[in-house]
């Protein structure tokens, strides 16, 4: 099973699937490859990649919390946050942060408060709400989005540090995710792998952001992009080109798929 995030790993700064890229991913599954996304993205912006790729699979979502299936155009999986806890999370956003901003991805819905800021193309789709907390009793949230001043990678470890009875990751420097306790990619992937008799050691991973590192630990080969998060890269035991010198692509064309069959 090859694995691979999207975003600064799979697709080009500009967010595209270069055709070098969608020609290594096609020969993949002629080989008899299972390809799987495993991204950051909720379902509708990972949607156009998918059928970019003629990806017409399963594909795990929102850091793990949420599994769909472009074939059946169905939820396979869905791990929302437990309410109580999540209401109990944002009052100690508000407290230690009075001027948090907040979204969720809610299975297919997306909620951004008024001041939550996202570039247009990608809350097009949001419903704006004055406050969070005024949803949360009619929503199961997914995803849990936190926003504060300047990028996330500067308030991450903050959030993290005191969310610590949620999963607090970064994907991008827009704001940083919270998921609940045990939802990662890596759980996520785990479960669909032993639904098709695979296990840790036949899984490769591609990827390059800490939200990322669940997946790349868990899975017998961990690759990631040259333009990594130092993290990561000092996590892992490959690393290829940057994603955009196609370097999942490069890195599949090194390894002969007839390589593939025998190694793993």
């Amino acid at each position: 099973m090859i694995v691979c995030d999207l975003d600064g790993t799979l697709l080009d700064s500009r967010g595209q699937v270069s055709e070098r890229t969608r020609t290594a991913v096609r020969r993949a599954r002629a080989a008899g490859h299972v390809f799987v996304i495993a991204t950051a993205r909720p379902v509708r912006d990972t949607r156009p990649v998918a059928a970019a790729l003629d990806h017409a699979a399963v594909a795990v979502c929102g850091n793990g919390s949420i599994t769909f299936d472009f074939g059946s155009e169905e939820v396979v999986d869905y791990r929302p946050l437990d309410r109580q806890p999540l209401a109990a999370t944002l009052a100690l956003l508000r407290d230690r942060f009075p001027g948090v901003r907040l979204g969720a991805e809610c299975r297919l819905e997306l909620l951004l408060e008024d001041a939550f800021h996202l570039p247009e193309p990608l809350a097009r789709d949001a419903r704006r709400v004055p406050r969070l907390e005024g949803e949360i009793d009619r929503h199961d949230v997914g995803k849990l989005m936190v926003q504060l001043e300047g990028a996330a990678r500067q308030y991450y470890e903050t959030v993290r540090g005191l969310l610590t009875g949620c999963e607090v990751t970064i994907s991008a420097d827009v704001f940083c995710e919270v998921m609940r306790s045990g939802v990662t990619k890596a759980a996520a992937l785990e479960s669909m792998a032993s639904r098709l008799g695979l296990g840790s050691a036949d899984v490769i991973a591609f990827g390059d952001m800490p939200n990322d590192l669940p997946m790349l630990t868990w899975a017998g080969t961990a690759v990631a992009v040259a333009n990594a998060h130092p993290a990561v890269l000092g996590a892992v035991g490959e690393v290829t080109a940057s994603n955009d010198d196609d370097g999942v692509a490069a890195w599949l064309e090194r390894h002969a798929m007839a390589d593939f069959s025998e190694k793993y």
